[in-house]
């Protein structure tokens, strides 16, 4: 993945379609396959515009702090989280109206399929903001620690302990503790 020059990235935040077309056309591929491994191949596409879409809305606000690939791929994070959680809702609501979902798993992989990836869905949820973001980072787009120090702007020692405490508590709500 290439970093844009200053002068792009100077005329990216001023709106230039080219530089937004440079940017675009430098982190697409990256972008697409986080998305795909956190989203699914039916999805990641419209996911993966949603990102552009709001990387071209912010990034007049991106401080340089951590390298655009950084930031980049944690807005496509961000985007992926809010997808999952839509599509969530979503199923719970076609699972009250008694629309199943088709499967190519039998019934009993499904099942089980289903409630783990529901009770960790759940779990993440119920974490705390910034030990969502840190497990996502790490676990899905595996970037380094001070990778994740740089994209949440903090120091590397409380990545740390946030990507700890955030492990500790996925395995007490996955045991149901």
């Amino acid at each position: 993945m290439i970093e844009l020059d200053a002068e792009t990235l100077r005329r990216c935040r001023r709106g230039d379609p080219a530089a937004l077309g440079a940017l675009y056309d430098g982190y697409r591929q990256p972008v697409y396959y986080l998305v795909r491994r956190m989203v699914g191949e039916a999805e990641a596409e419209d996911v993966c515009q949603e990102t552009f879409i709001a990387v071209f809305g912010a990034v007049a606000k991106f401080e340089g702090k951590s390298k655009l690939s950084t930031w980049v791929l944690a807005v496509a994070t961000r985007v992926c989280l809010m997808h999952l959680r839509k599509r969530r809702r979503r199923e719970i609501s076609a699972e009250s109206t008694g629309d199943e979902p088709l499967t190519l798993l039998s019934p009993s992989d499904a099942l089980l399929n289903k409630e783990f990836f529901q009770r960790l869905a759940d779990a993440m949820d119920r974490l705390p903001e910034n030990q969502r973001m840190a497990v996502t980072l790490r676990s899905f787009e595996e970037m380094s620690y001070e990778e994740i120090a740089r994209a949440m702007n903090c120091r590397l020692d409380q990545v740390r302990a946030t990507l700890f405490r955030a492990r500790c508590r996925l395995l007490k709500f996955l045991e149901g503790r």
